[in-house]
């Protein structure tokens, strides 16, 4: 699952994270009735001002036009409209504007809809006081914005024990305190703001402990061959941290924040696997190993291999990457059902006071 890489690096660029990033759509999905309903909600703005609507964490757009084109189309009143699109830097932004101008489900087709991008994460202020009608982040507030601690034999958060886990926990919980504050702001009076965040059962699985422990076990196998060094493997965290549904509303505690936003309601929800959907409908393992692997990577390997000492030059980042992949590969095709990911998310309704 991805979104606003904010200690990730810089995603592959043209356009793959958009062509491999079915889960992350068809979860997207589960919050779009929100969505609808929240932009038929706000109150326009007054004459002459633009409906504002935040995309936050938009990677390479092509889990952003629908959402985006259904929420144009239920606001109240008429006026035009301004969609943002924000992400980090290293964003693959080029994809998104091309995706924005040559689809057809394109938002811009619409009369007087206007679109753009701001190249910054979304745990910093990104708009003036009272600019924003309507906020949407999906999949994307489960990346941390600083990684201050690495898990010293696994690559995933769940895994994580002990000092490593709290401090994990803690930078989390820093995160979506700031992420609310700043949107508290950024929101208009009777704005809205859905977002759709990647989650934790109470017991702490997010669903796709699975697949990460055979991605582990691959970089593993690669470090007994000499392809990875030890010191690598051992700094290779994927900055994430699934929040569990107590988690996600415990700011709404606060009487600061509460004085600014409303948490009107906020569902724990999971869905099946797409890929192990598709596989078991069609029996092509071929073509599940090689779904699971490319999604593997649009979403996560550009964390693992930040952690690459810097006299790797590009052709052996190309050859680990192989190895890599082929790893998991491996190990995807000899347990399918094993490896799938029922994700848990958390869908939040949120309106500004």
């Amino acid at each position: 699952m991805a979104g606003d890489h904010a200690v990730s690096g810089r995603m592959e660029g043209h356009g793959f994270y958009t062509a491999h990033s079915t889960a992350q759509h068809v979860f997207g999905e589960q919050a779009l009735d929100w969505l609808e309903q929240a932009a038929a909600e706000v109150v326009p703005p007054a004459a002459g001002l633009p409906y504002v609507i935040a995309d936050f964490g938009a990677a390479g757009g092509g889990n952003s036009l629908e959402p985006m084109r259904r929420a144009l189309a239920a606001r109240a009143g008429a006026g035009p409209a301004m969609v943002v699109h924000t992400d980090i830097p290293g964003n693959d932004f080029s994809a998104l504007f091309e995706l924005l101008q040559s689809s057809p489900q394109s938002y811009l087709r619409a009369a007087d809809v206007f679109g753009y991008a701001a190249g910054r994460s979304f745990y910093e202020r990104l708009f003036p006081d009272g600019y924003l009608s309507l906020g949407w982040s999906s999949i994307a507030v489960h990346w941390l914005s600083t990684l201050e601690v690495t898990i010293p034999d696994h690559i995933y958060s769940p895994f994580a024990t002990g000092d490593v886990r709290l401090a994990l926990q803690q930078q989390s919980a820093r995160d979506w305190r700031t992420f609310l504050q700043h949107r508290a702001a950024e929101l208009r009076g009777s704005g809205r703001l859905i977002v759709l965040g990647g989650a934790n059962e109470d017991d702490g699985t997010s669903g796709a402990e699975g697949l990460m422990n055979a991605a582990n076990d691959g970089l593993r196998a690669l470090v007994e061959a000499g392809a990875v060094r030890a010191a690598e493997y051992r700094r290779m965290t994927i900055p994430t941290w699934n929040r569990t549904l107590g988690e996600f509303v415990a700011p709404f505690d606060d009487p600061r924040l509460r004085a600014r936003l409303d948490l009107r309601r906020a569902e724990l929800r999971s869905a099946p696997d797409p890929y192990l959907l598709a596989y078991q409908r069609d029996g092509d393992l071929d073509a599940y190993v090689a779904a699971v692997v490319r999604a593997f990577r649009a979403a996560f390997e550009e964390s693992l291999w930040a952690a690459l000492d810097s006299d790797r030059d590009a052709m052996a980042r190309d050859r680990i990457r192989a190895a890599f992949d082929a790893e998991l590969a491996g190990r995807v095709a000899a347990d399918p059902e094993g490896c799938a990911t029922a994700w848990r998310v958390v869908v939040l309704d949120i309106a500004a006071r």
